[in-house]
């Protein structure tokens, strides 16, 4: 996982060529106008999504993580805690759900955290088990862009 501000993303989409076009999708200030929701980028090896949600507690955790894809977050307005581990020793609650490309663990009672301002911006790779949505004080209004890469790309 890494995690900085967004003035900084040049440091980090030289790792991998599916990591440049995730943050040229986020950076791209269009996407911000879009309704809720997925947009295809270049078929299933690069997407963006698209949220706008209202922070909640901690205790609705749902601990996820990709398989296939490297998630880039970005933080347009406001701001989130995203509690978040590593997939050693941790029970499996929903198997991988190809459509979703998503697995659902158990959280842990003790996490990680990292807090997510406006124009900051979290990497996550497969190993890194994650919980968004969490807020810091009171409740939040945010909106948040992904950009999905496929780990591996060869373009």
């Amino acid at each position: 996982m890494i995690y900085d501000k967004i003035e900084n993303a040049h440091l980090y989409a030289r790792l991998s060529p599916g990591l440049t076009r995730a943050f040229e999708v986020l950076l791209d200030e269009s996407l911000t106008h879009k309704d809720d929701g997925g947009y295809e980028i270049d078929g299933d090896r690069l997407y963006g999504l698209v949220q706008r949600y209202t922070t909640r507690l901690a205790e609705k955790c749902n601990l996820e993580a990709h398989k296939k894809y490297i998630d880039v977050q970005l933080i347009v307005s406001g701001e989130e805690i995203i509690r978040h581990a590593h997939s050693d020793d941790l029970e499996v609650r929903r198997a991988h759900d190809e459509a979703t490309d998503k697995v659902l663990y158990e959280p842990r009672e003790k996490m990680s955290s990292i807090r997510l301002g406006a124009r900051m911006f979290a990497i996550f790779f497969p190993t890194t088990l994650r919980c968004p949505v969490f807020r810091a004080i009171a409740p939040v209004m945010y909106t948040r862009l992904s950009s999905r890469s496929v780990l591996t790309n060869d373009r």
